[in-house]
């Protein structure tokens, strides 16, 4: 089966991985997490205008600096050939990607202890699809920038990298094999990023208030 001949948005997946509020102005963060996500969904979130809506997906980090929750959307555009993901991971037959000409992603990870949150976006990813027969898996990796978040992260910067695997729970096709396609997945992930956090240990609101 090659879902790349169906209407597809693909997993969501991927994974900024940071917790904000920390006294530190800069941050050297590892982190391990797991999400799940949905493909398929009518988010009305398609900013290239191919009628397909960005996924969304939601987990849970665990990273030296403490816990977080996540939640992202992503638009991973299908490529026409098998390319980056022949050296990357073998056996794919389809590729996706996200850069700074296709596709979009932007992440939210809400810190638990203190509520406080880092804003994110995939600048360079790379999604290899197993799809010939099930079960579907996927495997992949991701560039990233931190671009602002709020209380003592407002104004984060800083960039890292994740690599992550997962698989398709279920999935379908909405009027038979012709429809549109969607899934249920789940993937795990690691990632590590440098993070300058300006307003740490500053008591900020993120509105420029002094709390």
């Amino acid at each position: 089966m090659r879902i790349h001949h169906f209407t597809l948005g693909i997993v969501l997946l991927l994974l900024t991985g940071l917790v904000g509020a920390a006294d530190a102005k800069t941050l050297r963060v590892h982190c391990t997490g797991s999400e799940s996500g949905l493909s398929g969904l009518e988010t009305n979130i398609d900013t290239n205008g191919d009628g397909i809506s960005a996924d969304v997906a939601q987990g849970i980090e665990i990273c030296n600096t403490g816990k977080a929750l996540i939640h992202e959307e992503a638009e991973w555009i299908h490529q026409p050939t098998v390319t980056t993901c022949q050296n990357l991971s073998p056996g794919t037959t389809d590729e996706f990607h996200i850069d700074a000409t296709q596709g979009q992603h932007r992440a939210v990870n809400a810190d638990l202890e203190t509520g406080d949150q880092v804003f994110s976006k995939i600048t360079s990813g790379t999604l290899c699809g197993h799809f010939a027969t099930p079960p579907l898996t996927y495997t992949g990796t991701a560039q990233f920038e931190i671009i602002g978040g709020t209380g003592e992260s407002a104004g984060a910067t800083g960039s890292g990298e994740s690599h992550f695997t997962g698989s398709f729970l279920q999935f379908g096709f909405k009027g038979g094999a012709g429809g549109p396609f969607g899934g249920f997945d789940q993937a795990t992930f690691t990632s590590d990023a440098t993070v300058n956090l300006p307003n740490a240990g500053n008591g900020h609101d993120g509105n420029g208030n002094d709390n």
